[in-house]
């Protein structure tokens, strides 16, 4: 469902801007008669500074969506190695408690692989639930061991605390995006700036549909990864579990 909204916000994108860059051609054709050399000298100043504004908001708005996304990414490897960490350190705690707290890593660490493979945008609260379920588990291991084992408390129970502070982290990750407010903006500025050249155009009674249409259509493009890099579960850029896939089937043997 969420795939299908974001190509439909694609679809809504390219059918703006064509359509801006359409209104504004027949309306400046409109005008054409109307306009004299001075009045042309200041559509190219107007359409220069839209242009302008748009490079900026565009440029901080891929740069932000695109550090979230690596950060989204680095996350899910400083996960896997939290967890293989704390498995090995497992050693370092008497039985039963290390089988119990290696057993709670592996299950949890398949468990994560399964609700990363399905998720679109937030974790659901059964998933959470489990993951708390887990969380409990490990740390009850952990902490029994460290006790009946007190030299080892450090080096296992901070590896285990590191293991829960990530997903937290991760979870916290995943619910950053692009405000609202401001890709709202953005989208206005990019049919306004669209719109003014076609007006420009109209003015000049030359449709120039080559460049205008490859402008319109990259704008959108640039409009589209933004969005996409920014909800990176739901697009065509996503996020790659393959470290904790590969942590899974090194756990598993």
């Amino acid at each position: 469902m969420q795939s299908l909204l974001m190509f439909g916000a694609a679809f809504l994108l390219v059918v703006s801007v064509l359509g801006a860059l359409e209104f504004g051609y027949r309306t400046g054709v409109r005008r054409a008669r109307e306009e004299d050399a001075r009045a042309a000298s200041q559509i190219g100043a107007v359409q220069g500074a839209l242009l302008g504004l748009l490079g900026l908001l565009l440029a901080f708005s891929f740069a932000a969506a695109g550090a979230r996304f690596l950060e989204r990414q680095d996350l899910i490897t400083q996960e896997a190695n939290a967890i293989g960490t704390a498995y090995l350190r497992a050693d370092l705690i008497p039985d039963p408690y290390a089988s119990a707290l290696r057993a709670a890593l592996r299950e949890y660490t398949s468990h994560r692989v399964e609700v990363s493979r399905h998720l679109k945008d937030s974790i659901s609260a059964a998933n959470s639930a489990e993951i708390g379920a887990f969380h409990d588990r490990m740390w009850s291991a952990a902490r029994d061991g460290s006790l009946a084992k007190p030299e080892s408390m450090m080096a296992v129970v901070t590896a285990v605390n590191d293991v829960i502070d990530f997903h937290a982290t991760r979870v916290a990750a995943g619910k950053k995006h692009l405000p609202m407010v401001v890709m709202g903006l953005l989208i206005a500025c990019s049919v306004l700036s669209i719109g003014v050249i076609g007006y420009s155009c109209g003015t000049g009674k030359r449709r120039r549909a080559t460049l205008t249409t490859s402008l319109a259509m990259l704008i959108a493009a640039a409009l589209w990864i933004t969005i996409d890099l920014d909800h990176a579960r739901s697009g065509i850029l996503r996020l790659n579990d393959a470290p904790l896939v590969a942590l899974e089937r090194s756990l598993t043997r």
